[in-house]
């Protein structure tokens, strides 16, 4: 998970959504990763990946992903 949050920060760093400058199924599964890892593995997004945290904040906070 630690490789894959340094992956997912670097490349949200310089786009706004995983595949590109629009919301996509890339995103989906992305965010299904990272709640997957947070709840179930206890291994939250760490402060310092600030681009991914942004983008958790901004598709957690789409409609569709209302629990």
């Amino acid at each position: 998970m630690k490789n894959f949050y340094a992956d997912l920060d670097a490349r949200l760093a310089t786009l706004p959504f995983v595949a590109g400058d629009h919301f996509s199924a890339a995103d989906i599964t992305g965010l299904v990763t990272v709640d997957f890892a947070t709840k179930a593995m206890s291994f939250p997004v760490p402060d310092e990946r600030k681009a991914l945290r942004r983008w958790v904040e901004k598709v957690s906070s789409r409609p569709s992903a209302a629990v």
